[in-house]
C-alpha cells in the first residue's frame, strides 16, 4: 500500500500545531507514534526516510521569529497606507506609485538579508497600479445581476 502523501501532510501539520503552537502540552512521543503509523510497511525506502526525517524533526523546537529592522516596520507602515488606495483614478495611481517610490528607497537602505523582503512589498502595490490603468473588466456603478431579483 502506498503512503497517502495528503493525509501524511495533514496529520503532520496538525501535530506540529499541537506540539509547537498550542497552548496546551502535547505528548510529542504519542504525536510521532501517530505518525509512524501512518507510514505503511511497505512504503518505499524514499518515503521512509522524509517522513522519518520529519517525525524526528517534530521534537525540535520552531527558530525563533525573524527580528525586522525599524526600515522593514516603516515599510510595512507605508504599504498599510497606500493600500488599498483612495480618491481619483488619477491620486491612486499617484498615491501607489509614491508608495512603491518609498518603500524601494528603504530597500536601498536595509541589510542585504532584508532588502528583497522589503522590495517584496511593492509587488502588490505595482499589480494594483496595473489594474487601475487597464482593468480585466470593465468598470461600472451599475452593481452586479444577482439571482436575488
Amino acid at each position: 500500500m502506498p503512503l497517502d502523501i495528503p493525509a501524511f501532510n495533514n496529520a503532520f501539520g496538525r501535530a506540529y500545531d499541537r506540539v509547537h503552537r498550542s497552548a496546551q502540552p502535547a505528548d510529542l512521543a504519542a504525536e510521532q507514534d501517530k505518525l509512524r503509523a501512518l507510514v505503511p510497511a511497505d512504503a518505499s525506502e524514499e518515503d521512509r526516510t522524509w517522513t522519518g526525517h520529519l517525525i524526528n524533526d517534530l521534537a525540535e523546537p520552531p527558530p525563533p521569529p525573524r527580528e525586522w529592522s525599524e526600515l522593514y516596520h516603516e515599510a510595512v507602515r507605508i504599504h498599510v497606507a497606500v493600500y488599498p488606495p483612495k480618491g481619483t483614478t488619477e491620486e491612486q495611481l499617484a498615491m501607489l506609485a509614491d508608495g512603491r517610490r518609498r518603500i524601494w528607497e528603504l530597500a536601498d537602505r536595509a541589510s542585504p538579508d532584508e532588502e528583497w523582503d522589503i522590495r517584496a512589498m511593492t509587488e502588490d502595490l505595482e499589480s494594483m497600479e496595473n489594474w487601475i490603468r487597464n482593468p480585466a473588466f470593465p468598470l461600472t456603478e451599475t452593481p452586479f445581476p444577482s439571482s436575488d431579483a
